[in-house]
């Protein structure tokens, strides 16, 4: 008794079983975690080292390197980058596929930990960040208001941090913008001088005077109690009475102690006015939608408090707003395509109960799917949520085929029981065999270890559930209500698709009969997909501008914030005074001393007047002209790739500045090469000091040691946390008014020796030059990019172009370029998807051997894919569509699709010359039989994805379309359901003709 059999003998259990997986459905549907993407981990990780006031060569020399050789000792890196700065070094790691991020930050951190004695002393922290595509902010607040906010850290922290970060759900929440106050003991160098005071001693004894600890036990009076020795400090007061030298001489006498707040080397601006930012995300299971909503209820009650009046909270990035909108887009569609679909339906079908029937497919095996989701611990995400959306129009395809093939049988005069059972039994190993093929393809993307294929388990495992779900109601539940009705009535009024049927008969009859005509019409049918493919452009990751512009301020030095900032009021003054014309909405400024953008959030898509690039040229017309730098425009691409960026690698910045400037003016002259710009960063005017050892030592003094007071004395050093109410509070030493220092200050700066103290221009010369600007070093190289923005041309044009120029440079020796990596993640994509497809194209042809029991027939099958690509080449020409990722994926599901077409026919013909017609017969009548379900189920998918095709819905509100993906399976499907229904049927003969000859070949040997 096989399952329809069995459905039919039980159709209460049957009803029963599904009722419940539909409840249970219904019920998980309301547990699945909602995000913006699912959290997929990168095998790669940045390494943040902050190190503040000193300089790019400094931190490169004495920490970047260091950290880069160590890490070259890890098992599987397959790069490493680092870029050193002012003020801090970053380091990115990359390994190779498959391994693991998280036993991988282990390792990154005992590899510092190991050198931790070989970078400078006063090297505090780092921070290790791993690559998660789910792991970016929830939501992203900016805060500002008419009043000073640089020292309301305490205030906010009080009524926003603290009471966000008690949400459930809520997993991180940084405040920034705003510092915590600290103390600070500022030192003055007469007094240091008159008291001769050594800087180094001075700050190991204020070290020294904090301390807490166990001292064992004691027993009194038949008790036994804890000794704990405590020297806390909590107060500015106890610091400034701290004796630290002979005489009483206190930290009071020789410095002013200060609660304050530290002052900021940054700035933000919103519409404006200076902004803070709060970023807040969420803990990895928590459902994002919800603690948005949880955290923006919050914020109202936060507004609402009296200390928080005149303060104005702003949204900046929503991810439930993206998560929404794409639940909303997709929903629209398919509700338009599964309204499109019921409709064609009806029209084949020509009687409501059966076309309801059918349509039950849909509902039943999505809400199965969710169920599925909450089990596997799947979230409803951009991915899940798109796997979701293909799915749709492909549901129904099982069951026309037995709802047809049932109707078949009840119109040749069968019982309802029996045309249930033989119906459903005749085509249950073909549509089985057609849902493998759909699933497997999925199989190679979902168990291999590469990037893209993190991403294609959860697209998918949505399609697998919600097809498999199909399948078992196909085979159970539709066989059982097709039995409750009557098939639709013969009339002797010939419909159009009755009409068509008996012209497609004719047709296929001439067809057959015309051997050579048919094997040249598929010959040139193939080949035809040449003339497209020369003309079409490939971009992996096309780049999709977005209602928002960024300027970048492009600084030539390192300048005071308040330099900055007037040269930032000045462009934002001009941007607001134009706001209208240039249709912006709010305006976003981020700068630091030597680095300034703004962020131009323009009017969405609905109510622009003006394309990005023609408010672009407008604004750059007229744009203010700023002693400090060279403003310039770059695009923000929607999926975040990385610009088309090219390399010059040596030893020595300053060459590679000069090969870099050449490069930038050269391929600046190239069409479609916009904003290029060299990455060189001009560096900061500077003192070196160089120690003289011979006066040192005759002081007995070290280099090192006069190196660590000044930069002590300069830089100022964390000598101290002290724990309060609020949490710990740094102390700092450093010198009074250390910034408005000049260089007689330095010179004057007092060295303390035994019982003398000296000046350091007594032992230190000094020279006024330039330092290095940022260095940047990959594979541990030094190394400088050119960034260029593209416009009109694909990146694969613009790599012939840039490959001209470059190789026309003369190169010093041990100096060379290379491309950078948004060009070779394009050839990796690509190459990734081919073998996937390869793989597939493989096991669709084991599955089909195993089916028609042959080695020949197959082919003819596989030849509907091959079609089904120059359908999608035609169809892209037609269209102008740039072939990208989305349509390698579109591709993949369509493999799936079109060869389940190709299964039914030859299958149904296999079986009607099993039953005594001829092969001319079986062939007719089995094109002839399945040419309504093929029509059907082709007609369903591509009205399902219609939408979508024509539409500009984006994955997740703000990713890539959908429409590649989309028009890769109307245009495929269309050309190969014509293949199917004419060119196939011919295939299958001509290759049934050589099975034939090699039969005979193969008994005339013997």
């Amino acid at each position: 008794m096989n399952i329809t059999e069995f459905s039919l003998r039980r159709p209460v259990t049957t009803l029963m079983v599904f009722v419940s997986m539909l409840v249970v459905g219904l019920i998980a549907t309301r547990m699945v975690p909602m995000e913006f993407m699912p959290n997929i981990t990168f095998p790669g990780a940045f390494v943040q080292i902050p190190y503040p006031n000193s300089t790019p060569a400094e931190v490169n020399e004495n920490i970047a390197r260091p950290i880069e050789e160590v890490f070259a000792t890890i098992s599987g890196v397959e790069q490493i980058n680092s870029n050193s700065g002012e003020n801090n070094a970053g380091v990115m790691i990359t390994f190779k596929q498959g391994n693991d991020i998280d036993l991988k930050a282990i390792e990154i951190k005992e590899k510092i930990e190991s050198i931790r004695h070989q970078l400078p002393d006063d090297f505090e922290y780092y921070q290790i960040f791993k690559f998660r595509d789910g792991a970016n902010a929830t939501l992203q607040l900016r805060i500002s208001s008419n009043r000073d906010l640089s020292d309301a850290y305490e205030l906010l922290n009080r009524n926003v941090q603290q009471r966000i970060e008690r949400i459930p759900g809520v997993g991180q929440v940084e405040l920034y913008g705003v510092e915590k106050k600290e103390i600070r003991i500022e030192l003055d160098p007469d007094r240091l001088t008159q008291y001769n005071i050594d800087l180094n001693q001075l700050s190991n004894r204020l070290r020294q005077s904090n301390f807490s600890i166990s001292a064992g036990k004691i027993t009194d009076s038949g008790m036994r109690y804890m000794v704990r020795p405590i020297g806390d400090l909590s107060t500015t007061e106890e610091i400034e009475e701290l004796i630290i030298a002979e005489n009483n001489i206190r930290v009071k006498d020789i410095a002013q102690v200060k609660y304050t707040s530290p002052k900021r080397d940054y700035a933000r601006h919103l519409d404006m006015k200076y902004a803070i930012g709060l970023d807040i995300t969420k803990e990895s299971t928590a459902n994002s939608v919800e603690v948005v909503n949880e955290v923006l209820t919050e914020i109202e009650n936060i507004n609402q408090l009296p200390e928080m009046q005149g303060i104005e909270i702003y949204e900046m990035f929503n991810e439930a707003d993206g998560i929404l909108s794409s639940l909303r887009e997709l929903f629209n569609s398919g509700m338009i395509g599964a309204l499109l679909s019921i409709i064609v339906l009806y029209i084949f079908l020509r009687q409501i109960s059966t076309t309801l029937i059918v349509a039950t497919a849909v509902p039943f095996s999505l809400i199965v799917t969710l169920g599925f989701f909450f089990f596997l611990d799947i979230s409803l995400n951009i991915l899940s949520m798109m796997g979701l959306m293909l799915a749709i129009g492909m549901l129904v395809d099982n069951a026309v085929v037995v709802t047809e093939n049932i109707h078949r049988y009840q119109r040749m005069g069968y019982s309802a029981w029996k045309s249930a059972v033989f119906g459903a039994k005749e085509v249950s190993v073909a549509v089985t065999a057609g849902t493998l093929t759909s699933i497997i393809v999925f199989l190679p993307n979902v168990v291999n270890e590469s990037f893209i294929s993190q991403h294609m388990y959860y697209i998918g495992m949505a399609i697998i559930i919600a097809l498999i779900a199909s399948l078992v109601i196909s085979l159970t539940v539709i066989p059982l209500l097709a039995s409750r009705i009557k098939p639709p009535e013969e009339t002797d009024k010939k419909t159009i698709i009755d009409k068509f049927s008996f012209k497609y008969a004719h047709l296929l009859e001439w067809f057959l009969e015309r051997r050579k005509t048919s094997v040249v019409f598929i010959a040139l049918l193939f080949l035809s997909g040449i003339i497209p493919a020369s003309f079409m452009a490939v971009d992996m990751f096309p780049r999709v501008e977005e209602r928002q512009l960024r300027l970048q301020y492009n600084l030539n030095a390192a300048y005071t914030l308040e330099t900055v900032k007037e040269s930032v009021d000045r462009i934002e003054q001009y941007l607001y005074e134009n706001q209208e014309n240039f249709e912006i909405e709010s305006v976003y400024t981020y700068y630091t001393p030597d680095y300034a953008e703004s962020t131009l959030n323009l009017v969405p898509d609905e109510n622009a007047k003006k394309s990005v690039i023609r408010i672009k040229e407008e604004i750059q017309e007229f744009l203010p002209k700023i002693a400090i730098g060279r403003p310039a425009f770059e695009y923000i691409s929607r999926n975040s790739a990385e610009q088309v960026r090219v390399f010059v690698q040596g030893e020595s910045m300053e060459t590679l500045e000069e090969l870099a400037e050449q490069v930038e003016w050269r391929l600046g002259q190239l069409e479609g090469f916009a904003d290029v710009r060299s990455e060189a960063e001009t560096g900061s005017d500077e003192i070196q000091l160089t120690v003289d050892h011979e006066r040192a030592r005759n002081f007995g003094l070290t280099s090192s040691a006069v190196a660590q007071m000044v930069s002590g004395s300069l830089r100022g050093q964390t000598v101290q946390r002290i724990r309060g109410t609020d949490g710990e509070v740094d102390v700092v030493l450093a010198f009074q008014d250390v910034n408005r220092q000049t260089l007689d200050d330095l010179k004057n700066l007092p060295i303390s020796i035994g019982e003398q103290t000296v000046k350091l221009a007594s032992l230190a010369e000094f020279e006024q030059s330039q330092g290095a600007g940022r260095i940047f070093r990959e594979n541990r190289r030094t190394s400088l990019g050119i960034a260029i923005n593209l416009e009109g041309i694909t990146p694969e044009e613009a790599r012939e172009e840039i490959s001209k120029v470059m190789d026309q440079i003369a190169y010093p020796t041990g100096y060379s370029w290379s491309y950078g990596r948004s060009f070779g993640m394009g050839d990796d994509v690509a190459t990734t998807m081919l073998f996937n497809i390869f793989i597939a194209f493989f096991l669709i042809y084991l599955i089909m051997a195993s089916l028609f029991e042959s080695l020949l027939y197959p082919t003819s099958v596989l030849s509907c894919i091959f079609f089904g690509v120059v359908g999608i080449l035609w169809f892209f020409f037609i269209t102008n569509t740039t072939f990208d990722l989305m349509a390698f994926i579109g591709i993949l599901i369509l493999m799936g699709i079109v060869v389940n077409n190709g299964i039914v026919m030859i299958d149904h013909i296999n079986h009607l010359r099993g039953e005594g017609l001829s092969r001319r017969e079986a062939v007719i009548q089995g094109g002839r039989d399945r040419m309504r379900p093929i029509l059907m189920t082709a007609a369903t998918t591509v009205l399902g994805l219609i939408p979508l095709c024509i539409g500009t819905t984006q994955i997740g509100g703000s990713g890539p379309p959908y429409f590649p993906m989309a028009r890769a399976i109307v245009g495929g499907l269309t050309f190969s359901t014509v293949v199917t229904l004419l060119v196939l049927p011919s295939i299958y003969v001509i290759l049934d003709d050589i099975r034939i000859w090699g039969t005979r070949i193969l008994h005339g040997a013997r």
